[in-house]
């Protein structure tokens, strides 16, 4: 058999063993090639790629947003007093979301907040809250100089009452002016009973002065324990 330079044949079996074969018509090929190392390749279109691509990490990716940032969840299915979410970077982030449900131990008790700092409540009578419920005919509730939030009436302790709640928490941090911050706003459902269904929105503020700067916050009931509930904090830088 003559040899090329583009057709080497190997004394011994007789397959071709050199690689440097150009201008090949891809219709006068068959059979499987071997796999070969695509690590050198470069600019190839993506609509040309096919097939799923293997898990790779994203520790050394740049320029993506993270300006919302999962901080730290929680649950539980036994009775607990109450929930305190401690430690919040007030530097880094300026607000922080929350999504909750829980349900009570006992029927007709209301769900109330305190700010934390360090791990101690807020407990001086300076809270201002309100907030609405509408289930057909609407109802406000208000007070002043009240020693915690009340976040709901009175609701229901069966298995799919209790409430689900989305929280907006601005502690205020020594970047804020004045007094701004220490405030709190949210909205959700809870269920009196297992027929009555209402729906809720408020807002608080705490006036602890200009030096007073929460890194934390409890929630727990008017009465009883929570029997089971869940929960996940997100921040958002400043």
């Amino acid at each position: 058999m003559s040899q090329t330079k583009a057709q080497l044949v190997d004394a011994v079996d007789g397959s071709i063993v050199d690689a440097d074969i150009v201008g090949l018509s891809s219709s006068k090929l068959s059979g499987t090639l071997p796999a070969i190392s695509a690590a050198n390749l470069t600019n190839i279109p993506a609509a040309n790629i096919t097939g799923t691509l293997p898990a790779i990490s994203g520790a050394s990716l740049t320029g993506i947003s993270q300006d919302f940032v999962k901080i730290t969840d929680g649950s539980w299915t036994s009775a607990v007093a109450s929930v305190a979410v401690d430690n919040l970077d007030t530097s880094t982030y300026k607000y922080f979301k929350m999504l909750w449900n829980h349900i009570p131990t006992d029927q007709g008790n209301r769900l109330y907040f305190r700010w934390r700092s360090s791990g101690t409540d807020a407990t001086a009578a300076s809270y201002d809250w309100n907030f609405g419920r509408a289930y057909g005919a609407s109802t406000n509730y208000i007070a002043e100089n009240a020693d915690k939030v009340e976040l709901t009436d009175d609701m229901g302790d069966d298995g799919w009452e209790g409430c689900q709640m989305e929280f907006t928490i601005y502690p205020q941090g020594t970047a804020e002016n004045g007094y701004h911050g220490n405030a709190l706003f949210w909205h959700g459902i809870y269920h009196e009973n297992a027929t009555y269904v209402r729906s809720v929105s408020g807002s608080a503020f705490y006036d602890g002065g200009t030096t007073y700067h929460p890194n934390g916050f409890k929630l727990y009931m008017s009465s009883g324990n929570m029997d089971s509930g869940n929960y996940v904090v997100y921040g958002l830088k400043r």
